[in-house]
């Protein structure tokens, strides 16, 4: 565990925290429907950054959060919650030109797409503006993940003046350096405790003035202006980062689940679609498995857990692969007895080897058995790719049951150990 990893105190999320939670379901649906009906690669691209936009406003509150502990600004978080929500009203309209040939007809008609996009992007900035400005009004430099304290913005607000097909190459710039920002500062605590000290002696070298020139005859003490508190390195609770963290990939699941009953709701109960349907159910029952076994990060719990800056990139990955998992579930039920559309195939099992491969990264820094690799691992990760590349010639409802297997198979090595 780092240095910047606070003392283990007993902290469970809390009542506005799950009430904060509440606002990512709704946002999950609307990127998860947009995803469904993406044709090309710009169309997934622009999903792929509008989903890491609202997790990265949920991560930077919710580690404003764990730092400030009772001291969270409640206005500050509800306010956070309409600017989700506002993301995820505007999530099916944002760059219309983007969007299918049937849905952008439908939009047109209906309300104007680059005012979705505006809202989008203005309800973003002002989000990770307010959880930036709580977190530096406590004194506290959060260094083990600093995205918390600042965004890239340049490259949203551009974004909004030149043609789609460029504004989501800027939107993807934008995450690379919020990532990078990051990944960097975090791998570096010492030079961020530096500028920390070296802000913290300019304060006190401030106030130490201030109360000098208060003290000389045309000053009088009570006039000395009350001064912000000293910086200092934040440090993490890691035992209530990890819950937060969790808590979000079961609310994933749930948005998952909910895809699964909608496609159901539209369709004929024959036995495909039945069996479909079970196993789609039973899948999302085993990833909440695994998620209850190892934690957000699918592997097997170790004495060395991940920094968090690492698991906070785990959780990204984990569940963006949700996200699309769900999207792919809904198309495959729909067509449990046909030959289902390519890109509900590598949605599903995609997701999935995303999923595998994420828990592979955190077996290796986790120092988990070989035997784990060798006969878990590994071959959830090669089923996955294998069926993604060459399941074409399989109906949904067997697409659905092999995607089954692979979580139940991973989450099979904590059962033998058990025995």
């Amino acid at each position: 565990m780092s240095e910047q990893t606070g003392a283990a105190e007993e902290r469970h999320a809390s009542w506005l925290e799950l009430f904060f939670d509440l606002t990512v379901v709704a946002a999950a649906a609307q990127i998860s429907h947009r995803l469904h009906g993406a044709e090309t690669i710009g169309q997934v691209a622009i999903c792929a950054a509008m989903f890491y936009a609202v997790w990265s406003v949920w991560t930077a509150t919710s580690v404003y959060a764990n730092v400030a502990g009772e001291r969270t600004r409640r206005r500050t978080v509800l306010w956070t919650m309409l600017g989700i929500g506002v993301m995820a009203a505007a999530a099916p309209g944002v760059w219309p030109g983007l969007l299918p040939e049937h849905e952008a007809s439908e939009l047109s008609a209906r309300a104007s797409g680059d005012t979705r996009t505006i809202a989008f992007t203005i309800a973003f900035l002002l989000c990770r503006g307010l959880a930036s400005r709580s977190a530096s009004s406590d004194g506290k430099v959060i260094g083990f993940w600093p995205a918390t304290q600042g965004v890239t913005a340049a490259p949203w607000v551009v974004a909004l003046v030149v043609k789609p097909e460029t504004a989501y190459w800027l939107w993807l710039g934008g995450i690379a350096a919020d990532l990078l920002f990051s990944v960097m500062g975090a791998r570096n605590p010492k030079a961020m405790e530096q500028r920390a000290d070296s802000i913290r002696r300019d304060q006190d070298k401030q106030q130490r003035r201030d109360r000098l020139f208060y003290r000389l005859p045309f000053g009088r003490p009570d006039d000395v202006p009350v001064q912000p508190p000293l910086i200092s390195m934040a440090k993490v609770e890691r035992g209530h980062l990890d819950e937060r963290l969790g808590l979000f990939v079961i609310i994933v699941l749930g948005e998952a689940l909910a895809q699964v009953v909608a496609a159901d709701t539209a369709l004929e109960w024959d036995w495909r679609v039945v069996l479909a349907s079970l196993a789609a159910f039973w899948l999302l029952v085993e990833l909440w498995q695994l998620t209850t076994l190892y934690g957000f990060t699918p592997a097997p719990r170790s004495t060395t857990p991940l920094q968090p800056w690492a698991a906070l990139l785990a959780h990204l990955g984990v569940t963006g692969a949700i996200v699309a998992m769900a999207a792919g579930l809904g198309g495959l039920i729909a067509e449990s007895g046909e030959h289902p559309e390519t890109k509900e195939r590598w949605y599903l099992f995609g997701g999935l080897a995303l999923y595998c491969a994420i828990s592979g990264v955190a077996g290796v820094i986790g120092r988990v058995r070989l035997r784990w690799f060798l006969g878990w691992q590994l071959p959830c990760l090669l089923a996955a790719v294998l069926i993604a590349v060459l399941g074409h010639g399989l109906p949904g409802w067997a697409l659905a049951a092999l995607a089954a297997v692979v979580p139940t198979w991973l989450a099979g090595y904590t059962r033998l150990v058990k025995r």
